[in-house]
């Protein structure tokens, strides 16, 4: 009987050993959703980074702002914001290009750009109330196009106005884009510009858009040849030189904006085909254009 218990002891011993052993050898491996759904959590962005009295905040920009991109281009934008006070100017920035040193340098050409809209001011903001956003109007490998609008408006003066700039970047060369430089301004310039197609900026309105175009048709050849020569700048404001002209470009078209009254909105912008300029694009920048 002594025997028969011992027997069954041993056994029993053997056993315990044996699941011991196998469970040591079990691993736990981690819940592969559980590991997804970690390595989807979004890093917080940073936000409210100050600089000169201002708050300067960058995000993602919207998806819905790229219509103009091509898919040649290697980069994205970010949107950022400059706030003082009553001021607010929204612009983009260039993220991912690959080159840090380039990125840095086309990114302060955009910032400084957007942020001359403050030289119709003379810098007198204390009673500046003003709000712009930005349109992507082309982007490429070699070009990036910008359009600026919105209101300002200064305590005490009779209206708000409505303001739009732009600004044009070539990506290779790390520089500033004026209309000269995509295009010969003459009459056959002038006579395309004055028989473009109207793009109104503002909520479609035939009256308005009727004021703008008798307006742009009075101008004379001569004014528009000047101030197509002194287009795509906010360092003239206030100088003989100010012309408050300004280009754009699209796929298919160069948008150029011009001066106009108050009554028939501020400003005007008439989009002319490239195909109906081959002979006014300069051949040495053609390669920029879509």
């Amino acid at each position: 009987m002594n025997k028969k218990y011992l027997c069954i002891a041993l056994i029993s011993i053997s056993i315990f050993t044996v699941g011991c052993a196998k469970t040591k050898d079990v691993q736990i491996k981690p819940d592969s959703n559980t590991q997804t759904k970690t390595a989807n959590v979004a890093k917080p962005t940073t936000t409210d980074i100050s600089t000169d009295k201002a708050t300067n905040t960058e995000h993602s920009e919207p998806a819905s702002n790229n219509v103009g991109s091509s898919s040649t281009d290697t980069y994205q934008l970010s949107k950022n914001v400059y706030t003082n006070k009553n001021i607010t100017v929204n612009y983009p920035q260039i993220i991912n290009l690959g080159d840090t040193n380039k990125q840095k340098s086309i990114n302060e050409i955009i910032k400084s750009e957007a942020l001359k809209v403050l030289n119709y001011h003379n810098d007198n903001t204390d009673d500046l109330t003003l709000n712009i956003n930005y349109e992507i109007k082309w982007k490429s490998g070699n070009l990036l196009s910008l359009q600026y609008s919105g209101v300002g408006y200064s305590k005490g003066v009779a209206h708000p106005n409505n303001l739009l700039y732009t600004t044009n970047i070539n990506l290779d060369k790390v520089a500033k884009l004026k209309l000269t430089d995509i295009v010969k301004v003459d009459q056959t310039l002038v006579n395309k510009f004055k028989n473009g197609t109207y793009k109104s900026q503002q909520t479609p309105d035939q009256s308005l858009k009727a004021a703008a175009e008798e307006s742009v048709q009075l101008l004379t050849t001569d004014t528009l040849i000047k101030n197509f020569n002194n287009a795509d700048s906010l360092d003239n404001i206030g100088t003989e030189n100010q012309s408050d002209t300004f280009s754009y470009f699209t796929k298919d078209s160069l948008g150029i904006s011009v001066g106009i009254s108050h009554a028939a909105g501020d400003h005007a912008e008439f989009e002319i085909k490239y195909q109906d300029i081959q002979n006014n694009i300069n051949t040495k920048n053609k390669y920029l254009l879509p």
